[in-house]
Order: structure tokens, then sequence, then C-alpha cells
């Protein structure tokens, strides 16, 4: 069995209407007096968050509010959330992916003398130890961020997208509360949806994938593609959301040690330059990375081989394929899946659809390569080869 290190949250609490009435309030109270929320607009904008808020003063909190947090931050956005964490205790974040993202990083680095430039460009290292504990409430079901130690922000000026990480931004508590995601708009719905199918994919057959990951990040698969048209298309359906969120939570988890795939290799660099929402990005390259690492003759490596069954049990669990699956051909029905719920959640299957130009494709496949997530792909990949995915996209 293969060295590995397993990290999560140290809490997880999930309940249906939990974060407004009361019982949010009550797991905040634990880990300070003065949090920062860092919310989402849109959560300001329906009530929810005077709720939130209102429940926060009554359990004897001081809460300061930040908000504005664009939906792909960049690095002005976390510098501005950082600024405001300087006089909090703690830190609650209640959004999206981004938001969740934003608040970790304004948790661990606000105050700490190092601007967001120094440790996006790699110059300064993210403290391990906590100072600022995070409590991390998701309005989406798709980026898995309240589970992970990892942000990920555009340095608009290099036109970069890259992840910071390290363990001072790992929540301490996770609420999943699957009712604040009912209000989701459909294509952010359907693009956070994509995103968490992806990411328990890529987790599930990553190199960096071990018997403890297996297990949440096959369980997320299941979870996910059982129920993301469901979400989509019947929004108020409660069953669908909560195993959305959860199915988006236990691919976070796995994430966090086994790391991911092409996919999010190719998804930053290409976000960086069209701006185009991160889940949209992952469900248009999946089919043809999945394809990719399917393609080579499987031989005697063991992770290829190993990497083969991984998508036929993955395959054996796709309800809308499972009656015409056949056993070594899991890449391809993969394939066909994410292929068919593109359409369904109308989603666009061409890089060209979202601004991406023949021009791009060389700068994108040279990005690609230096992204952990490329390097844990199961097949090796080679800038030629990222360029090829990339073609076959356009």
């Amino acid at each position: 069995m293969q060295k590995f290190t397993f990290v999560t949250p140290g809490r997880v609490s999930m309940e249906w209407g939990g974060a407004t009435n009361g019982h949010l309030a009550d797991e905040a109270k634990r880990l300070g007096s003065r949090p920062l929320v860092v919310a989402g607009s849109s959560l300001a904008k329906s009530g929810i968050l005077d709720a939130i808020l209102a429940s926060l003063h009554k359990a004897g909190l001081s809460p300061t509010v930040h908000t504005g947090v664009p939906p792909e931050p960049d690095l002005d956005a976390l510098q501005a959330a950082m600024n405001a964490a300087e006089g909090a205790d703690s830190v609650i974040a209640i959004g999206g992916g981004s938001v969740l993202d934003v608040a970790k990083g304004a948790a661990a680095l606000g105050g700490t003398g190092h601007d967001a430039r120094a440790y996006h460009s790699g110059k300064v290292n993210v403290p391990e130890t906590v100072s600022r504990p995070i409590l991390a409430v998701p309005t989406t079901a798709g980026t898995g961020s309240e589970a992970t130690w990892v942000g990920v922000y555009t340095d608009k000026e290099a036109k970069r997208k890259a992840s910071i990480r390290g363990g001072a931004m790992m929540p301490v508590t996770a609420f999943l509360d699957a009712e604040l995601t009912v209000s989701c708009p459909p294509a952010v719905t359907a693009y956070s949806g994509m995103d968490a199918f992806v990411q328990a994919v890529e987790a599930y057959t990553s190199i960096g994938a071990n018997p403890l990951t297996d297990s949440l990040s096959g369980k997320a698969t299941k979870l996910i593609s059982d129920s993301v048209v469901n979400a989509f298309g019947a929004p108020q359906s409660r069953q669908p959301r909560e195993d959305m969120l959860l199915g988006s939570y236990l691919a976070g988890v796995a994430l966090n040690t086994s790391r991911l795939g092409l996919v999010h290799g190719l998804a930053h660099p290409i976000g960086a330059i069209t701006g185009a929402p991160h889940g949209l990005l992952c469900g248009l390259l999946m089919p043809a990375v999945t394809r990719f690492n399917a393609m080579s003759d499987l031989g005697n490596d063991p992770i290829r081989f190993m990497t083969g069954m991984k998508y036929d049990q993955i395959a054996s669990g796709i309800i809308m394929f499972a009656e015409n699956y056949m056993t070594g051909l899991g890449a391809e029905t993969v394939a066909k899946y994410s292929e068919r719920i593109l359409r369904m959640l109308e989603i666009p299957s061409r890089l060209s659809e979202i601004g991406l130009r023949e021009e791009h494709l060389d700068a994108v496949a040279k990005e690609a390569m230096s992204s952990g997530s490329t390097k844990a792909n199961p097949r090796p990949v080679t800038e030629a080869d990222a360029r090829a995915v990339l073609e076959s996209c356009l």
C-alpha cells in the first residue's frame, strides 16, 4: 500500500435548514466571538444573510460582514478579504466556491505581513497552523471547497490562475445545509454539479488515490450521477439537493489527499484566459480527457490497469447507462455519460463557444504542465498530449 496522509475538516454537520434555525450560530460560537462573515452578494439580496446574522447576534456574537466576491476571484478580491479579516478571531464563509476560497485565504493570510501576490507566486508559504478557525457553509453543490485546504485565484496582470494551499486554510467545521442551494440559478446548479462530478471521478482515478479516498470519491460519483439532473430540473426537490451537497463534500475530502487530473490542469489556464465558469470548463473537458486516459494499451502498467478497473466501477453505477454497460468499456461509458449530461444541463460542448481560440492552445498546454492536477493524472501527460486534447474540444 502506498504512503499517504489523509486530511479532512475536524467536524462536519449536515442539516436541512440548519443555517437559519440557530444551529449554525451554535457552531460559530465554538470558534470565536468576533467572526468575519464572508458572504455572496446573492445571499444578501435574498434576505438569508440577514436571518443568519440575526441568529449570530442572538447567540451573543459580534460579526462583521464582507461581501462583493466576484464569481472567479482574483488577487484583489483576496487581498480585500485579508484586510477585512485582521480584526476577526474567526471566519464564517457562506457562499459558493469563490466565496469559500476567498474566505479561507482571508482567514489564513490576513495579518501575516505578506500580501496576496506573495502567496500566489509561491514566494511565501501558507502557514500550517490555524490562526483563525474557519466555519465553511457552501451554498452551491460543486467545488467541495468547504472540505479542502485549497483556494484558487486569478492574477489578472499575469493572466494566470493558480491555487494557494496550506494547513491554515482548512476549515475547522463544514456546515452542510442543502436548503441554501435551492435558490441557485439553473446555470450555477449545472456548472457546480459538473465540477463536483469531475472532482469525484478525478479523485477516484488519480495516481494519488488510496483506500480512504476511494471510499469517499466512489460514493460521491454515485450520489452526484444519480442526482445532478434532478437538482437542475426540479430545483425545489430536497433529496437531489442533499445528495448533491453530500457528494460534493465527499469529493472535496477525497481530493485533499488524492489530488485531481488533467481536466483541472487544463481548466485553470483556460479560465484565466476566457473567464468562463470553472464548472462549465470541467464538464466540457471531461469527455476528451476520459478518452485520453483510456486510449493507450494498458500492458503491464499497474496504475493504468487499476484506472481501467475504476472507470468500469464508475460506469457500472451510472443509472442511465447501467443496463447497456459492458465490462471493459467503462471509460467510454463515463465519456458518453458526460456528453449526455452536458446536453441535459445546457452546457457548451466546444471550447470555441466560450472564447478559446487556436492561438491560445500552446499557452494553455504549457501552463497545464506545471499543475499538480496534471501530474496526478492516471496517464502521463506531455505538452503535445495536452494540446491534442484541447484541439479535440475546440
